[in-house]
């Protein structure tokens, strides 16, 4: 790569954004002027705010025991005039602030109390019509029982099973006030209520200590104007960096890719001596800066915006808990750390996805599914209760973001521990991201492609008509997707009803199993085969027999059992990093409840082979086929892999599936058939099942199997092999991916043309490379 290029489209794309005055004002203008202008608006419309006095009904109130006070009367004033009087109540000053409550209440009281049938008719109707929040109903009698019952705990009969006639605090749920009337009226209440426990112990000469023995002390270590205040902006940052710099990414790349479409321009560009890849690297560091630049600045006008509107409501209750001060500098610098690698990433994506829109307008629209797919990445690290591990490390944008919470927290032990991991990911997530645009480039059919009016039925012409051989990428995708909805979309048409004790019975596991197996994944590949594909034996890889396919059905099965402790290498460290949940252990415990039930070939048909035959069809068949279409192997077989793993749906599950999903593709590309596909993915199973039979009690009635087992348990799965049996397996597993490698794969179309022009970068025009030449762009 000329650098010199690179370093020239830099300039260019940098000086036709600084001319362009929407960008200016959306990366400079906007987060300087809006939140201000948005903190502004707060304090005029809190100035609007006010807490009105909650309406409450009380009933019985003769009903109530003079001591401990509930209510207080007061007088007030007429409307009419000053010398007549009428008596109101209020709730005592000295329960409310035992309470805690500081809201204003309007009480009208009734002394006689009522029937409770009465009540319980009337009191919707009243709460609408007469614009109540609460009722609170004593019913009669209750303030006779209360001193007898007194009176009987004096005298040593009291019967403390007696029942007393209860109160009803009546509410209305669906009415905002009235639940919060509610809540505030709960609270006074059971402060009255330890009132009234409080002075029956003295009553009856009895310490109050003995209800509250003991008092639970706090002490808080942190620095509270400065721990307080990281805390809260380490929730913030993170989640606003990752928004802005995906903004920020995604409108320049809009302009210097659909725009310069419609402008004409980008044929200029990539008719220039600067290779695909150079013009790449250019725009890709100008949307980073634009990206940088927006995030930066939004970053620091929200800070400061926030710290003077939080300063403006002083020392109160609000400004207290919130604790809302300016960040730390020390987290301003491990934010614009973290800023780079996540501009890098987001920048590639949107150039990628820019490439692909026909025009401006169409690119804005790729904006909203592209945040939708990363919201619930960036709203995991703000939720309670997760924390950085070394699970959530390998999580592309959440470790990002969790990595830069602990450093701005201050738990740089934790961060030191998993920051490779982080990096990691994060770096593989960018060059994937990158190749992904540099082949969006190097695609003249995307780069060219005109904009067009949609209509449904011309679009569905279209499709029948142009028909390929086997599905295309996009067809391949939206399968994809459609495989992964149909069991969330329908899971609850075809979830089996569980016996009394919760677990399957074996009609209803089997049942469950082929409903899923062949109704949700092998019947939908199936059909879409017949209606978009020409050939639907090459659609799934089905072929007559030759001398590579016959090799691939003797090597396939071996090379699973050779890889099978590998695999189980693998559950246990998947296990130990993300352990599952004892919740869904227990599901899925329950739903294989039914298996102890099955003979052992059913128990292999269903579970090893039969998701072999539809899983294989699906994503080695249709999947694959289709996605080898873009143009490069092993993008094809690790998104078939990918997909492969989804449709497991349990995180733990999913993850060794993705892996032994890119031998299976390997396998599949390298035979050109998906029987030796098939027969390795039931060759694993079988495996994995008969693994978690092994315990003590199989090794001593199947003696043989002491050479293969070294250590085993009364547990299922439990069982480990032999150190030398594992090191042969390595061997063989060696030779054969050596000898499966050392076969010639059938290439697609779309490969070839890729190896066309990858063949003829290599014979580039020699002035880019020149050292006495300074091309110009």
């Amino acid at each position: 790569m000329n650098w010199d290029n690179v370093k020239l489209i830099l300039k260019r794309e940098l000086r036709d954004q600084a001319r362009d005055r929407r960008t200016l004002f959306s990366v400079v203008g906007l987060p300087v002027l809006l939140y201000p202008l948005m903190g502004l608006m707060v304090l005029q419309v809190m100035q609007f705010r006010q807490t009105h006095p909650s309406r409450l009904q009380v009933i019985g109130l003769a009903e109530l025991p003079n001591s401990p006070e509930l209510f207080v009367p007061v007088e007030a004033a007429k409307e009419e005039g000053e010398a007549t009087k009428e008596t109101r109540f209020e709730f005592s000053p000295s329960l409310l602030t035992d309470a805690g409550v500081t809201s204003k209440f309007e009480i009208e009281a009734t002394k006689a109390s009522i029937d409770s049938q009465v009540v319980e008719k009337t009191a919707k109707e009243t709460l609408q019509s007469e614009g109540f929040d609460a009722i609170i109903y004593f019913p009669p009698g209750f303030k006779e029982r209360m001193e007898s019952f007194q009176d009987e705990m004096a005298n040593g009969s009291g019967d403390s099973e007696s029942e007393f006639p209860s109160p009803q605090l009546i509410t209305n749920s669906s009415e905002e006030r009235s639940t919060l009337a509610n809540n505030r009226l709960r609270q006074i209440l059971h402060a009255w209520r330890e009132k009234v426990i409080q002075k029956n112990l003295e009553a009856n000469h009895v310490p109050t200590v003995i209800t509250d023995p003991f008092s639970i002390g706090t002490l808080d270590l942190s620095e509270k104007p400065l721990d307080q205040s990281s805390y809260m902006w380490a929730k913030i940052f993170p989640f606003i960096v990752v928004i802005w710099a995906l903004t920020g990414a995604f409108y320049p790349a809009i302009d210097l890719c659909a725009g310069e479409k419609e402008r004409g321009t980008l044929e200029t560009l990539l008719s220039s001596p600067a290779l695909r890849s150079e013009i790449v690297a250019g725009k890709l560091l100008a949307i980073m800066t634009f990206s940088i630049a927006t995030s930066v600045l939004n970053l620091l006008s929200m800070g400061f915006t926030a710290s003077f509107v939080m300063g403006q409501f002083g020392e109160g209750a609000m400004a207290g808990r919130m604790n809302f001060g300016p960040p730390p500098i020390w987290s301003l610098g491990w934010l614009f750390l973290a800023l780079i690698p996540m501009a890098a990433l987001f920048s590639a994506l949107a150039l990628a996805i820019a490439t692909m829109a026909r025009s401006s307008k169409e690119g804005q629209y790729y904006l909203l599914p592209l945040l939708m797919l990363n919201l619930p990445l960036v709203v995991l690290p703000v939720l309670p209760d997760t924390q950085l591990t070394f699970g959530t490390s390998l999580i592309p944008v959440s470790g990002m973001s969790f990595l830069l919470k602990a450093l701005m927290e201050g738990d740089y032990r934790t961060a030191a521990l998993y920051t490779l991991p982080v990096l990691g990911v994060t770096a593989f997530c960018i060059w994937v991201a990158i190749r992904w645009a540099i082949d969006q480039f190097n695609n003249e059919s995307v780069l060219f492609r005109e904009s067009e009016r949609f209509s449904l039925q011309a679009w569905l012409k279209k499709v029948w008509r142009d028909r390929q051989t086997t599905p295309t990428a996009a067809g391949a995708f939206v399968m994809g997707i459609v495989l992964l909805a149909l069991p969330h979309m329908l899971g609850r048409y075809i979830a089996p009803e569980a016996g009394p004790d919760g677990k399957l019975g074996t009609p209803q596991l089997i049942q469950y199993m082929l409903t899923l197996q062949v109704g949700l994944i092998l019947l939908p590949v199936l059909v879409a085969a017949a209606i978009f594909t020409r050939s639907i034996a090459k659609t799934f890889l089905l072929r007559m027999p030759d001398r590579q396919m016959t090799v691939g059905m003797l090597v396939a099965p071996v090379l699973a059992i050779c890889l099978h402790p590998f695999a189980l290498y693998l559950r246990g460290i998947i296990q130990n990093t993300i352990p599952m949940s004892q919740d869904l252990q227990d599901r899925l415990q329950n739903t294989l409840g039914g298996i102890e039930g099955m003979p052992i070939l059913v128990i292999f048909t269903m579970f090893a082979i039969l998701p072999a035959i539809c899983e294989e069809f699906a994503c080695r068949g249709f999947i694959l086929s289709g996605m080898r279409h873009i143009g490069h192997k092993w993008a094809a077989i690790s998104i078939s892999a990918i997909f492969f793993g989804l449709l497991h749906g349990i995180l733990q599950q999913s993850i060794p599936a993705t892996i032994f999903g890119l031998m299976i593709g390997f396998v599949a590309v390298q035979t050109r058939s998906i029987l030796p596909a098939i027969l390795f993915h039931a060759t694993h199973n079988s495996l994995v099942f008969a693994q978690g039979m092994i315990v003590n009690e199989t090794l001593n009635d199947f003696w043989p199997l002491k050479f293969l087992v070294a250590n085993v348990t009364d547990t299922p799965g439990d069982a480990e092999y032999q150190p030398i049996l594992v090191g042969i397996c390595a061997l063989g597993a060696f030779l054969i991916v050596g000898l499966l490698a050392r076969m010639p794969a059938e290439l697609s179309v779309e490969e070839r043309r890729q190896a066309a022009l990858d063949h003829q970068g290599s014979f580039h025009n020699p002035v880019s490379k020149s050292k006495d030449t300074s091309p110009t762009v």
